[in-house]
């Protein structure tokens, strides 16, 4: 709340968030939703013995249940595949569980590192200075989610009818019997038994559908935890630049702890998108190489499924393409945004009256000035950057590929 008639930096001393838990709230409730079930949110947690255990139960069982889905439909398409068309038709479905696998991982992983970037949310948003402040980090919050909305509906939309709307329409498989069946949505080999006859058929066509949800929320849930910190990264460099365009705006009295304060929120942002980059690296990177991969059979599957006049299965793997590509653009464009926002900073220090500021800040404005030579960026495992020239690399390799596969099955 403010106080009337009271100068600027006081209502920045005086003002209160008090409804900084329904903002955290609303900043968190996506990634909170898809990620709790399978075990690996990283807030509200304690560390007693009996948690612990729990916990550690609760995310074997979740992996289990993916490697139960996953390595027989691994088996089947290397050793019981009939033709190289088919592999190719399935392996994207592999490559994506198998990203859900690797995101899984990466957040039991570096479980402590995302967890205290969720603290930082909570803590700036009880913390923020002024309503305006506030504003700029809930329309941020917004953006990340209208992101997350976009890739969820594009992603459930195009995978939920390729596991259970494809297999009903697909050609029946022939028993020795001379009876048909539906082929599961994971063409499987479990080795040690065969899943023929009814009701194991039914029950293990049901289980793979409720199977790859699981990994499926695991994906969605993961990059809208992404969307969700790197969106705030960006509004916190927003929130300095903010400050710094209206630092002389009223006099010069106290205006060195001003730009004190100031060099700490610009510390701040730097400190919260490093813990980023660095917690979730291995991700960007197994997102930009796995969609890689996914894209370039995806649109083999739409050739396929064109030249053989499926028009229903050609629909659904382009779906799945489009929401892929979506997907990478989207994660590229948050990293174009981050890259952008910190460097704005320097440009800001820059078309401020710095000429006519006292000789014991211009140190502290040339050292951001510095600072904000070199942006703060996403890095896909230290490799290269997240940005939209990554994703023009993205098609690029993907469109590659695709003509490679072409030429081997052709």
């Amino acid at each position: 709340m403010k106080i009337a008639d009271a100068s600027p930096v006081d209502e920045r001393t005086l003002f209160q968030n008090f409804n900084y838990k329904s903002d955290t709230e609303y900043v968190m409730r996506i990634a909170k939703i898809l990620l709790s079930p399978v075990g690996v949110w990283p807030l509200y947690r304690n560390d007693t013995i009996l948690d612990k255990i729990k916990y550690f139960f609760h995310t074997s069982f979740v992996f289990s249940l993916m490697g139960f889905l996953l390595v027989p439909h691994v088996i089947y398409t290397f050793f019981d595949a009939e033709d190289l068309t088919r592999y190719m038709k399935v392996i994207a479905a592999q490559v994506f569980s198998l990203l859900g696998i690797i995101k899984f991982w990466t957040m039991i992983i570096n479980r402590d590192e995302i967890s205290c970037c969720l603290r930082q949310i909570e803590i700036q948003y009880r913390d923020v200075e002024c309503e305006e402040d506030r504003l700029v980090m809930v329309r941020n919050a917004k953006l990340g989610r209208q992101f997350t909305i976009m890739y969820l509906g594009l992603l459930y939309g195009g995978a939920l009818p390729y596991h259970i709307i494809m297999p009903l329409v697909a050609e029946r498989i022939i028993k020795e019997d001379n009876t048909t069946q539906l082929p599961l949505p994971y063409l499987s080999d479990y080795i040690f038994f065969v899943v023929e006859n009814s009701p194991v058929y039914e029950i293990f066509f049901v289980t793979q559908i409720l199977f790859s949800t699981l990994i499926l929320s695991t994906n969605c849930g993961v990059y809208s935890l992404i969307a969700t910190c790197v969106m705030h990264a960006c509004c916190l460099f927003e929130v300095a630049r903010r400050h710094i365009e209206t630092v002389m705006v009223d006099g010069t009295d106290g205006l060195h702890e001003r730009f004190g304060h100031i060099i700490a929120q610009h510390t701040q942002a730097l400190r919260f998108s490093k813990m980023i980059e660095k917690s979730l690296n291995i991700v960007f990177l197994s997102e930009m190489v796995g969609n890689t991969i996914i894209i370039c059979f995806l649109e083999y599957g739409v050739l396929r499924e064109w030249e053989d006049n499926q028009i229903f299965g050609t629909i659904i793997y382009l779906i799945l393409a489009i929401s892929i590509l979506v997907n990478v653009f989207i994660l590229s464009s948050i990293g174009d945004r981050l890259k952008e926002e910190s460097e704005k900073i320097g440009e800001a220090s820059y078309f401020i009256n710095w000429y006519a500021l006292p000789a014991k800040n211009m140190s502290n404005l040339i050292m951001m000035m510095v600072r904000s030579n070199r942006s703060s960026t996403l890095t896909a495992g230290k490799i290269f950057d997240i940005s939209l020239q990554g994703f023009s690399d993205v098609c690029k390799t993907s469109a590659a590929y695709f003509n490679f596969i072409r030429m081997i099955t052709a």
